[in-house]
Protein backbone atom coordinates (compact mmCIF):
# COMPACT_ATOMS: atom_id res chain seq x y z
CA UNK A 1 0.00 0.00 0.00
CA UNK A 2 0.94 3.90 -0.64
CA UNK A 3 0.50 5.67 2.53
CA UNK A 4 -0.54 9.47 1.26
CA UNK A 5 -2.26 11.91 3.48
CA UNK A 6 -2.83 9.31 5.82
CA UNK A 7 -5.31 7.42 3.40
CA UNK A 8 -4.38 3.96 1.28
CA UNK A 9 -4.86 3.94 -2.59
CA UNK A 10 -3.05 0.82 -3.10
CA UNK A 11 -1.77 -2.37 -2.11
CA UNK A 12 -0.02 -4.92 -2.71
CA UNK A 13 -2.19 -8.27 -1.98
CA UNK A 14 -5.79 -8.88 -3.68
CA UNK A 15 -8.91 -9.97 -1.98
CA UNK A 16 -11.53 -12.77 -3.23
CA UNK A 17 -14.68 -10.51 -2.46
CA UNK A 18 -14.56 -6.84 -4.02
CA UNK A 19 -17.14 -6.08 -1.56
CA UNK A 20 -15.51 -7.71 1.72
CA UNK A 21 -13.15 -4.78 1.59
CA UNK A 22 -13.19 -1.69 4.30
CA UNK A 23 -15.29 0.86 3.23
CA UNK A 24 -12.88 3.67 4.46
CA UNK A 25 -10.05 2.76 3.06
CA UNK A 26 -7.83 2.98 5.81
CA UNK A 27 -4.08 1.47 5.70
CA UNK A 28 -4.25 -0.34 8.90
CA UNK A 29 -7.96 -2.34 8.08
CA UNK A 30 -7.11 -3.10 4.58
CA UNK A 31 -3.34 -4.72 6.25
CA UNK A 32 -5.83 -6.33 8.88
CA UNK A 33 -7.96 -7.80 5.95
CA UNK A 34 -4.86 -9.23 3.77
CA UNK A 35 -3.60 -10.63 6.67
CA UNK A 36 -7.40 -12.65 7.13
CA UNK A 37 -6.84 -13.25 3.26
CA UNK A 38 -3.14 -15.13 4.62
CA UNK A 39 -0.80 -12.57 3.25
CA UNK A 40 2.65 -12.84 4.70
CA UNK A 41 4.42 -9.37 3.44
CA UNK A 42 3.01 -6.44 2.50
CA UNK A 43 4.52 -3.68 0.87
CA UNK A 44 3.90 0.08 2.39
CA UNK A 45 5.62 3.18 0.62
CA UNK A 46 5.52 6.73 2.17
CA UNK A 47 4.46 8.33 -0.66
CA UNK A 48 4.69 12.13 1.23
CA UNK A 49 8.25 11.65 2.95
CA UNK A 50 8.98 10.06 -0.76
CA UNK A 51 8.21 13.74 -2.31
CA UNK A 52 8.83 16.17 0.15
CA UNK A 53 12.05 16.20 1.66
CA UNK A 54 10.69 18.02 5.09
CA UNK A 55 7.57 15.67 5.53
CA UNK A 56 7.69 13.88 8.82
CA UNK A 57 7.35 9.59 7.93
CA UNK A 58 7.26 8.84 11.82
CA UNK A 59 3.94 7.99 11.71
CA UNK A 60 2.00 6.64 14.23
CA UNK A 61 0.24 5.20 11.28
CA UNK A 62 3.47 2.96 10.18
CA UNK A 63 3.97 2.14 14.29
CA UNK A 64 0.69 0.45 13.94
CA UNK A 65 1.00 -1.51 10.63
CA UNK A 66 4.29 -2.96 12.04
CA UNK A 67 2.63 -4.04 15.51
CA UNK A 68 0.20 -6.49 13.03
CA UNK A 69 1.12 -9.90 12.46
CA UNK A 70 2.56 -8.99 9.11
CA UNK A 71 6.24 -8.43 7.78
CA UNK A 72 6.59 -5.32 6.62
CA UNK A 73 8.53 -4.13 3.54
CA UNK A 74 8.92 -0.40 3.94
CA UNK A 75 10.27 2.86 2.08
CA UNK A 76 9.71 6.21 1.43
CA UNK A 77 12.07 8.74 2.87
CA UNK A 78 14.56 6.65 4.08
CA UNK A 79 17.60 8.74 3.70
CA UNK A 80 19.62 8.90 7.21
CA UNK A 81 20.86 6.29 9.82
CA UNK A 82 18.31 8.13 12.26
CA UNK A 83 15.60 6.67 9.08
CA UNK A 84 16.79 3.77 9.58
CA UNK A 85 17.23 3.41 13.35
CA UNK A 86 13.76 4.35 13.39
CA UNK A 87 12.39 2.11 11.08
CA UNK A 88 14.39 -1.17 12.34
CA UNK A 89 13.27 -0.28 16.19
CA UNK A 90 9.89 -0.29 15.07
CA UNK A 91 9.93 -3.11 13.21
CA UNK A 92 10.25 -3.04 10.05
CA UNK A 93 11.39 -6.34 8.65
CA UNK A 94 13.09 -5.19 5.16
CA UNK A 95 13.70 -1.43 4.77
CA UNK A 96 13.90 -0.18 1.33
CA UNK A 97 16.81 2.43 0.34
CA UNK A 98 16.85 4.17 -2.76
CA UNK A 99 17.52 7.92 -3.19
CA UNK A 100 20.36 7.28 0.21
CA UNK A 101 21.85 4.21 -2.35
CA UNK A 102 22.92 6.99 -4.87
CA UNK A 103 23.58 9.42 -2.79
CA UNK A 104 25.40 7.69 0.30
CA UNK A 105 26.17 4.53 -0.60
CA UNK A 106 29.01 4.47 2.35
CA UNK A 107 25.68 4.78 5.18
CA UNK A 108 24.19 1.90 3.32
CA UNK A 109 27.09 -0.56 3.92
CA UNK A 110 27.27 0.96 7.70
CA UNK A 111 23.69 0.37 7.65
CA UNK A 112 24.17 -3.26 6.72
CA UNK A 113 26.95 -4.02 9.19
CA UNK A 114 24.85 -2.56 12.15
CA UNK A 115 22.18 -4.27 11.14
CA UNK A 116 22.28 -7.32 8.78
CA UNK A 117 21.92 -7.71 5.16
CA UNK A 118 18.50 -9.74 5.49
CA UNK A 119 16.95 -5.82 6.49
CA UNK A 120 17.70 -4.22 3.41
CA UNK A 121 16.31 -3.96 0.24
CA UNK A 122 17.25 -1.61 -3.00
CA UNK A 123 13.85 0.16 -4.46
CA UNK A 124 15.03 0.76 -8.05
CA UNK A 125 12.98 2.80 -10.08
CA UNK A 126 14.12 3.59 -13.68
CA UNK A 127 13.44 5.99 -16.77
CA UNK A 128 13.16 3.85 -19.92
CA UNK A 129 16.44 4.05 -20.85
CA UNK A 130 17.18 2.45 -17.59
CA UNK A 131 18.80 5.93 -15.90
CA UNK A 132 17.85 5.26 -11.92
CA UNK A 133 15.37 7.82 -10.23
CA UNK A 134 15.89 9.33 -7.32
CA UNK A 135 13.40 11.52 -4.69
CA UNK A 136 10.24 10.29 -5.01
CA UNK A 137 11.06 9.56 -8.50
CA UNK A 138 11.00 13.41 -9.56
CA UNK A 139 15.19 12.89 -10.25
CA UNK A 140 17.79 11.35 -12.02
CA UNK A 141 20.46 9.99 -10.40
CA UNK A 142 23.04 10.05 -12.79
CA UNK A 143 23.76 5.99 -13.01
CA UNK A 144 22.72 3.50 -14.80
CA UNK A 145 20.32 0.46 -13.04
CA UNK A 146 22.53 -2.10 -13.11
CA UNK A 147 25.70 -0.03 -12.02
CA UNK A 148 24.34 0.85 -8.75
CA UNK A 149 22.81 -2.71 -8.12
CA UNK A 150 26.17 -4.35 -8.54
CA UNK A 151 27.51 -2.01 -6.07
CA UNK A 152 24.63 -2.32 -3.57
CA UNK A 153 25.35 -6.13 -4.00
CA UNK A 154 29.10 -5.70 -3.39
CA UNK A 155 27.92 -3.79 -0.28
CA UNK A 156 25.51 -6.68 0.98
CA UNK A 157 22.54 -5.85 -0.44
CA UNK A 158 20.57 -9.03 -1.76
CA UNK A 159 17.50 -8.33 -2.57
CA UNK A 160 16.05 -5.13 -4.84
CA UNK A 161 12.50 -4.18 -5.39
CA UNK A 162 12.68 -3.52 -9.80
CA UNK A 163 10.51 -1.54 -11.97
CA UNK A 164 9.91 0.95 -14.80
CA UNK A 165 8.33 4.39 -14.34
CA UNK A 166 4.80 4.17 -15.95
CA UNK A 167 2.13 6.57 -15.06
CA UNK A 168 0.28 5.37 -12.07
CA UNK A 169 -1.96 3.03 -12.49
CA UNK A 170 -1.66 2.46 -16.31
CA UNK A 171 -2.21 -1.41 -15.98
CA UNK A 172 0.37 -1.75 -18.81
CA UNK A 173 2.40 -5.11 -17.39
CA UNK A 174 5.32 -5.39 -15.72
CA UNK A 175 9.09 -4.66 -17.76
CA UNK A 176 9.81 -8.56 -16.61
CA UNK A 177 12.26 -9.20 -19.44
CA UNK A 178 14.02 -5.44 -17.96
CA UNK A 179 13.93 -7.38 -14.52
CA UNK A 180 15.43 -10.10 -15.73
CA UNK A 181 18.20 -9.00 -16.91
CA UNK A 182 18.53 -6.51 -14.02
CA UNK A 183 18.91 -9.82 -11.90
CA UNK A 184 21.56 -11.61 -13.83
CA UNK A 185 23.69 -8.37 -14.18
CA UNK A 186 23.23 -7.70 -10.45
CA UNK A 187 23.03 -11.01 -8.22
CA UNK A 188 20.43 -9.60 -6.66
CA UNK A 189 17.18 -11.45 -5.59
CA UNK A 190 14.62 -9.05 -8.08
CA UNK A 191 11.04 -8.37 -6.59
CA UNK A 192 9.28 -7.31 -10.02
CA UNK A 193 7.43 -4.13 -9.29
CA UNK A 194 5.49 -2.20 -12.10
CA UNK A 195 1.97 -2.81 -12.52
CA UNK A 196 0.52 -6.49 -12.76
CA UNK A 197 -2.23 -6.49 -14.19
CA UNK A 198 -3.83 -10.20 -13.81
CA UNK A 199 -3.13 -13.68 -12.53
CA UNK A 200 -0.92 -14.47 -15.93
CA UNK A 201 1.35 -11.75 -15.20
CA UNK A 202 2.14 -13.06 -11.81
CA UNK A 203 2.44 -16.40 -12.89
CA UNK A 204 5.10 -15.13 -15.80
CA UNK A 205 7.15 -13.44 -13.44
CA UNK A 206 7.63 -16.20 -10.67
CA UNK A 207 8.75 -18.75 -13.37
CA UNK A 208 12.32 -17.25 -14.10
CA UNK A 209 15.63 -17.60 -11.96
CA UNK A 210 16.24 -14.23 -10.10
CA UNK A 211 12.57 -13.65 -9.46
CA UNK A 212 11.32 -14.23 -6.59
CA UNK A 213 8.28 -11.89 -5.83
CA UNK A 214 6.05 -9.46 -7.53
CA UNK A 215 4.55 -6.35 -6.25
CA UNK A 216 0.77 -6.70 -7.14
CA UNK A 217 -1.31 -3.10 -6.82
CA UNK A 218 -3.66 -2.03 -9.11
CA UNK A 219 -4.97 -5.13 -10.00
CA UNK A 220 -6.32 -5.61 -6.24
CA UNK A 221 -8.96 -3.36 -6.96
CA UNK A 222 -10.48 -4.42 -10.18
CA UNK A 223 -10.22 -7.92 -8.79
CA UNK A 224 -8.69 -9.08 -11.47
CA UNK A 225 -6.32 -11.07 -8.80
CA UNK A 226 -7.23 -13.29 -6.01
CA UNK A 227 -4.39 -13.34 -2.89
CA UNK A 228 -5.31 -16.52 -1.75
CA UNK A 229 -5.20 -18.07 -5.21
CA UNK A 230 -1.85 -16.41 -6.15
CA UNK A 231 0.07 -17.58 -2.32
CA UNK A 232 -1.64 -21.25 -3.59
CA UNK A 233 0.15 -21.69 -7.26
CA UNK A 234 3.14 -19.80 -5.65
CA UNK A 235 3.40 -22.29 -2.30
CA UNK A 236 2.73 -25.39 -5.07
CA UNK A 237 5.65 -24.39 -7.32
CA UNK A 238 8.36 -24.37 -4.34
CA UNK A 239 6.56 -27.52 -2.89
CA UNK A 240 7.57 -29.18 -6.60
CA UNK A 241 10.94 -27.75 -6.40
CA UNK A 242 11.85 -29.47 -3.22
CA UNK A 243 9.63 -32.31 -3.33
CA UNK A 244 11.86 -33.46 -6.65
CA UNK A 245 13.70 -36.02 -4.18
CA UNK A 246 11.13 -38.16 -2.60
CA UNK A 247 8.97 -37.88 -6.44
CA UNK A 248 12.05 -39.82 -8.49
CA UNK A 249 11.88 -42.42 -5.04
CA UNK A 250 8.34 -42.47 -5.55
CA UNK A 251 9.15 -43.09 -9.51
CA UNK A 252 11.73 -45.75 -9.13
CA UNK A 253 9.90 -47.80 -6.18
CA UNK A 254 7.82 -50.77 -8.21
CA UNK A 255 4.94 -49.65 -7.17
CA UNK A 256 5.65 -46.16 -9.21
CA UNK A 257 6.88 -47.94 -12.06
CA UNK A 258 4.10 -50.20 -12.37
CA UNK A 259 1.76 -47.28 -12.27
CA UNK A 260 3.79 -45.39 -15.05
CA UNK A 261 3.42 -49.17 -17.19
CA UNK A 262 -0.44 -49.20 -16.62
CA UNK A 263 -0.98 -45.86 -17.73
CA UNK A 264 1.16 -46.11 -20.72
CA UNK A 265 -0.62 -49.25 -21.98
CA UNK A 266 -3.83 -47.61 -21.98
CA UNK A 267 -2.65 -44.72 -24.08
CA UNK A 268 -0.44 -46.46 -26.32
CA UNK A 269 -3.75 -49.29 -27.23
CA UNK A 270 -5.01 -45.90 -28.73
CA UNK A 271 -2.52 -44.59 -30.76
CA UNK A 272 -1.75 -45.99 -34.35
CA UNK A 273 0.82 -48.27 -34.90
CA UNK A 274 4.54 -46.94 -36.91
CA UNK A 275 3.24 -43.12 -36.78
CA UNK A 276 5.77 -40.53 -34.96
CA UNK A 277 3.33 -37.99 -33.00
CA UNK A 278 4.18 -34.56 -32.60
CA UNK A 279 3.45 -34.54 -28.74
CA UNK A 280 2.62 -32.21 -25.75
CA UNK A 281 3.87 -33.31 -22.57
CA UNK A 282 1.89 -30.70 -20.20
CA UNK A 283 3.18 -30.49 -16.75
CA UNK A 284 5.43 -33.33 -17.28
CA UNK A 285 7.53 -33.10 -14.48
CA UNK A 286 11.29 -34.24 -15.07
CA UNK A 287 9.17 -36.67 -17.89
CA UNK A 288 9.04 -40.42 -17.00
CA UNK A 289 6.14 -40.62 -20.15
CA UNK A 290 8.15 -37.91 -22.43
CA UNK A 291 11.22 -39.95 -22.53
CA UNK A 292 9.36 -42.76 -23.27
CA UNK A 293 7.79 -42.15 -25.95
CA UNK A 294 10.75 -40.32 -27.38
CA UNK A 295 12.72 -43.68 -27.56
CA UNK A 296 9.53 -45.14 -29.04
CA UNK A 297 10.20 -42.12 -32.07
CA UNK A 298 7.94 -39.67 -31.20
CA UNK A 299 9.09 -36.19 -30.83
CA UNK A 300 8.07 -34.54 -27.45
CA UNK A 301 7.40 -31.03 -25.91
CA UNK A 302 7.49 -30.91 -22.11
CA UNK A 303 6.25 -28.14 -20.52
CA UNK A 304 6.76 -27.58 -16.75
CA UNK A 305 7.59 -24.64 -14.12
CA UNK A 306 9.89 -26.34 -12.01
CA UNK A 307 13.56 -26.00 -13.26
CA UNK A 308 14.16 -29.24 -10.97
CA UNK A 309 12.63 -31.46 -12.51
CA UNK A 310 13.22 -29.70 -15.60
CA UNK A 311 17.38 -30.31 -15.29
CA UNK A 312 16.73 -34.17 -13.83
CA UNK A 313 14.46 -35.02 -17.33
CA UNK A 314 17.17 -33.49 -19.27
CA UNK A 315 19.49 -35.40 -17.49
CA UNK A 316 17.52 -38.91 -17.75
CA UNK A 317 16.72 -38.16 -21.13
CA UNK A 318 20.36 -37.88 -22.73
CA UNK A 319 21.49 -41.24 -20.25
CA UNK A 320 18.93 -42.98 -22.63
CA UNK A 321 20.37 -41.06 -26.10
CA UNK A 322 17.16 -39.49 -26.63
CA UNK A 323 17.90 -36.02 -25.23
CA UNK A 324 17.42 -34.26 -28.76
CA UNK A 325 13.85 -35.58 -29.41
CA UNK A 326 12.54 -33.98 -26.13
CA UNK A 327 12.40 -29.88 -26.11
CA UNK A 328 11.97 -28.46 -22.85
CA UNK A 329 10.02 -25.49 -22.09
CA UNK A 330 10.34 -23.62 -18.57
CA UNK A 331 6.87 -22.03 -18.47
CA UNK A 332 3.42 -22.33 -16.98
CA UNK A 333 0.61 -24.25 -18.73
CA UNK A 334 -1.47 -21.18 -18.66
CA UNK A 335 0.65 -19.67 -21.11
CA UNK A 336 0.54 -22.39 -23.73
CA UNK A 337 -1.66 -21.11 -25.87
CA UNK A 338 0.20 -18.32 -26.46
CA UNK A 339 3.13 -20.10 -27.35
CA UNK A 340 2.31 -23.01 -29.62
CA UNK A 341 0.14 -22.52 -32.48
CA UNK A 342 -3.06 -23.67 -33.31
CA UNK A 343 -2.90 -27.70 -34.51
CA UNK A 344 0.80 -27.86 -33.58
CA UNK A 345 0.40 -31.34 -32.11
CA UNK A 346 -1.36 -34.90 -32.58
CA UNK A 347 -0.60 -36.16 -28.79
CA UNK A 348 -1.48 -34.35 -25.36
CA UNK A 349 -0.88 -35.93 -21.97
CA UNK A 350 -1.76 -34.13 -18.79
CA UNK A 351 -1.12 -36.85 -16.31
CA UNK A 352 -1.30 -35.86 -12.46
CA UNK A 353 -1.48 -31.85 -13.37
CA UNK A 354 -5.03 -30.50 -12.31
CA UNK A 355 -5.57 -31.97 -8.92
CA UNK A 356 -3.22 -29.06 -8.11
CA UNK A 357 -4.42 -26.05 -9.11
CA UNK A 358 -7.87 -24.28 -8.31
CA UNK A 359 -7.83 -23.16 -12.25
CA UNK A 360 -7.88 -26.77 -13.44
CA UNK A 361 -10.83 -25.87 -16.39
CA UNK A 362 -8.13 -22.47 -17.80
CA UNK A 363 -5.20 -24.96 -17.89
CA UNK A 364 -7.01 -27.72 -19.97
CA UNK A 365 -8.23 -24.98 -21.99
CA UNK A 366 -5.23 -23.46 -22.42
CA UNK A 367 -2.99 -27.01 -23.18
CA UNK A 368 -6.04 -27.74 -25.18
CA UNK A 369 -5.69 -25.49 -27.74
CA UNK A 370 -2.44 -26.79 -29.84
CA UNK A 371 -3.90 -30.17 -30.02
CA UNK A 372 -5.49 -30.80 -33.70
CA UNK A 373 -8.12 -31.75 -34.65
CA UNK A 374 -8.35 -35.70 -34.65
CA UNK A 375 -5.62 -35.99 -31.82
CA UNK A 376 -5.39 -37.68 -28.95
CA UNK A 377 -5.48 -36.63 -25.71
CA UNK A 378 -4.78 -38.34 -22.36
CA UNK A 379 -5.96 -37.07 -19.10
CA UNK A 380 -4.85 -38.47 -15.32
CA UNK A 381 -5.76 -37.19 -11.88
CA UNK A 382 -7.00 -38.25 -8.59
CA UNK A 383 -9.89 -39.82 -8.23
CA UNK A 384 -12.41 -38.71 -5.82
CA UNK A 385 -14.33 -42.99 -5.01
CA UNK A 386 -10.58 -44.27 -4.12
CA UNK A 387 -10.45 -41.29 -0.87
CA UNK A 388 -11.98 -43.90 1.97
CA UNK A 389 -10.17 -46.44 0.76
CA UNK A 390 -7.09 -44.15 0.98
CA UNK A 391 -7.65 -42.80 4.29
CA UNK A 392 -5.84 -43.33 7.86
CA UNK A 393 -8.44 -44.24 9.96
CA UNK A 394 -6.76 -43.35 13.27
CA UNK A 395 -6.84 -39.02 11.60
CA UNK A 396 -10.66 -39.27 12.08
CA UNK A 397 -13.27 -38.90 14.80
CA UNK A 398 -16.15 -41.60 14.33
CA UNK A 399 -18.59 -38.93 13.08
CA UNK A 400 -16.09 -37.78 10.70
CA UNK A 401 -16.30 -40.76 8.57
CA UNK A 402 -19.24 -40.02 6.21
CA UNK A 403 -17.81 -37.08 4.95
CA UNK A 404 -14.96 -38.65 3.18
CA UNK A 405 -17.42 -39.64 0.87
CA UNK A 406 -18.06 -36.42 -0.13
CA UNK A 407 -14.70 -35.06 -0.04
CA UNK A 408 -13.26 -32.70 -2.83
CA UNK A 409 -10.11 -31.88 -1.51
CA UNK A 410 -7.15 -33.72 0.49
CA UNK A 411 -2.97 -33.65 0.77
CA UNK A 412 -0.53 -35.04 -1.60
CA UNK A 413 1.29 -37.80 -1.12
CA UNK A 414 4.08 -36.41 -2.05
CA UNK A 415 4.44 -32.87 -2.13
CA UNK A 416 3.59 -30.08 0.32
CA UNK A 417 0.55 -28.90 -1.64
CA UNK A 418 -3.42 -29.76 -1.36
CA UNK A 419 -4.96 -31.32 -4.27
CA UNK A 420 -8.30 -31.35 -5.81
CA UNK A 421 -10.39 -34.85 -6.57
CA UNK A 422 -12.11 -35.87 -9.31
CA UNK A 423 -14.85 -38.27 -10.67
CA UNK A 424 -14.86 -40.44 -13.89
CA UNK A 425 -18.13 -39.34 -14.95
CA UNK A 426 -17.61 -35.66 -13.95
CA UNK A 427 -14.37 -35.81 -16.47
CA UNK A 428 -16.10 -37.55 -19.28
CA UNK A 429 -18.91 -34.72 -19.49
CA UNK A 430 -16.49 -31.95 -19.12
CA UNK A 431 -14.73 -33.08 -22.53
CA UNK A 432 -17.53 -34.00 -24.39
CA UNK A 433 -18.63 -30.56 -23.54
CA UNK A 434 -15.49 -29.43 -24.88
CA UNK A 435 -15.28 -31.29 -28.08
CA UNK A 436 -13.72 -34.60 -27.74
CA UNK A 437 -15.47 -37.93 -28.61
CA UNK A 438 -14.27 -41.45 -28.26
CA UNK A 439 -13.77 -41.19 -24.75
CA UNK A 440 -12.37 -44.62 -22.96
CA UNK A 441 -11.57 -44.66 -19.07
CA UNK A 442 -9.80 -46.44 -16.85
CA UNK A 443 -8.52 -46.92 -13.43
CA UNK A 444 -4.93 -47.07 -12.63
CA UNK A 445 -4.08 -49.00 -8.96
CA UNK A 446 -7.69 -50.62 -7.99
CA UNK A 447 -5.05 -52.80 -4.86
CA UNK A 448 -3.05 -49.90 -4.39
CA UNK A 449 -3.59 -49.78 -0.36
CA UNK A 450 -4.37 -54.21 -0.52
CA UNK A 451 -2.01 -55.04 2.23
CA UNK A 452 -1.71 -58.39 1.32
CA UNK A 453 -0.07 -57.04 -1.98
CA UNK A 454 1.30 -53.72 -0.62
CA UNK A 455 3.66 -55.65 2.13
CA UNK A 456 4.72 -57.48 -0.93
CA UNK A 457 6.06 -55.15 -3.28
CA UNK A 458 9.53 -56.70 -3.10
CA UNK A 459 8.76 -59.63 -4.62
CA UNK A 460 9.17 -60.04 -8.46
CA UNK A 461 6.17 -63.05 -8.68
CA UNK A 462 3.85 -60.90 -6.62
CA UNK A 463 4.64 -57.80 -8.71
CA UNK A 464 3.96 -59.34 -12.23
CA UNK A 465 1.04 -60.62 -11.02
CA UNK A 466 -0.40 -57.35 -9.41
CA UNK A 467 0.76 -55.97 -12.99
CA UNK A 468 -1.39 -58.63 -14.59
CA UNK A 469 -4.19 -58.24 -12.40
CA UNK A 470 -4.34 -54.07 -12.15
CA UNK A 471 -4.15 -54.33 -15.99
CA UNK A 472 -7.48 -56.06 -15.83
CA UNK A 473 -8.91 -54.79 -13.14
CA UNK A 474 -8.62 -51.13 -14.55
CA UNK A 475 -10.25 -51.58 -17.61
CA UNK A 476 -13.64 -53.27 -16.08
CA UNK A 477 -16.78 -51.01 -13.79
CA UNK A 478 -17.18 -51.83 -10.86
CA UNK A 479 -13.22 -52.09 -9.68
CA UNK A 480 -12.10 -49.21 -12.28
CA UNK A 481 -14.38 -46.56 -10.65
CA UNK A 482 -12.46 -47.06 -6.86
CA UNK A 483 -9.16 -47.05 -8.19
CA UNK A 484 -6.48 -44.41 -6.94
CA UNK A 485 -6.63 -42.71 -10.55
CA UNK A 486 -8.41 -42.29 -13.11
CA UNK A 487 -6.89 -42.04 -16.71
CA UNK A 488 -9.37 -40.73 -19.71
CA UNK A 489 -7.97 -41.25 -23.26
CA UNK A 490 -10.12 -39.10 -26.11
CA UNK A 491 -10.01 -37.77 -29.10
CA UNK A 492 -10.73 -34.04 -30.52
CA UNK A 493 -13.79 -33.27 -32.71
Amino acid sequence: MHLKGGKSFDFTESVEDQSAIPDVLEPVACAEYWIEQNAKWIHVINVDAALDEDASHHWPLVERICELPIKVQYGGGIRTMEDIDWAIRIGVDRVLINTAAVENPSMVAEAVAKHGSERFGLSINTDPEGEVMTHGSRMAGGQHAVALGVQMYHLGITTAVHSRIRPDGSMSGADLEVSKEFAQLTGLSVIVGGEVRDMDDVVECYNHQGINGVLIGQALHTGKIDLKRALRATSRKIAFESGLPQWKQEQQALKGQIRYELSAQNLFSHLPKDKSLRTLDAGGGNGIDSIRLAAMGHEVDLVDTSLSMLHDLQTNADKRGVGGAVKTHSFDIREIRKRFATDSFDLLLCHNVIQYSDDWEDLLHSMLAPLASGGTFSLMTRNKHAVPFDAALDDYELDELPALLEEPHGKSGVFDADISFFTTGFLKDWLTQHGFSNIADYGVFCLYNHRSISERYDDAATVAKLHTLEKHLGARSPYKETARYIQLVAQKN
